[in-house]
């Protein structure tokens, strides 16, 4: 019997600190920690939702969130103790591999230099909730008609 193949850099950053929460297939604890599979790739088709997505992990966020109309409100620790590299390893793999439909398709991976970028600013959950509902409107306006994308 051959050995299992070899689990990426990236799962593995996955497996230790995110499954707990968001389970092995992202979908999440209903109404506690919400799904992460196909509900954050649009986030990085702009430029503040890429940093969003660092600014969670390196902060935390605490409070109801709304994921495809389900309300969830579990605590997210901040995990600024990780490296950059591991940072934006956990946020590549979690884009790449549960939210591959929804990616830009002139998707760039998140890099280590965007999550240090990231740390020069500490955000309360109140900030990062009101960035995340800049997101959502700016998203929603790249996608009205006569838009410009």
């Amino acid at each position: 019997m051959s050995p299992p193949p070899p689990v990426s850099a990236s799962a593995e950053i996955f497996q230790q600190r995110c499954v707990i929460c968001h389970q092995p297939d992202a979908q999440g604890i209903q109404g506690l920690y919400p799904p992460l599979a196909d509900s954050i790739g649009n986030y990085v088709r702009v430029k503040e939702g890429r940093q969003y997505l660092v600014h969670v992990l390196l902060n935390g966020l605490e409070g109801p969130v709304v994921v495809k109309g389900v309300t969830y409100n579990g605590l997210m620790p901040q995990f600024a103790f990780l490296s950059d590299d591991d940072i934006a390893a956990a946020l590549n793999e979690v884009l790449t591999r549960f939210n591959a439909v929804l990616l830009p398709g002139a998707f760039q991976a998140i890099t280590a230099d965007e999550v240090k970028a990231g740390r020069t600013t500490t955000k309360n959950s109140t900030e990062l909730m009101r960035e995340r509902a800049q997101i959502y409107d700016e998203l929603k306006s790249a996608a009205a008609p006569g838009a410009s994308k």
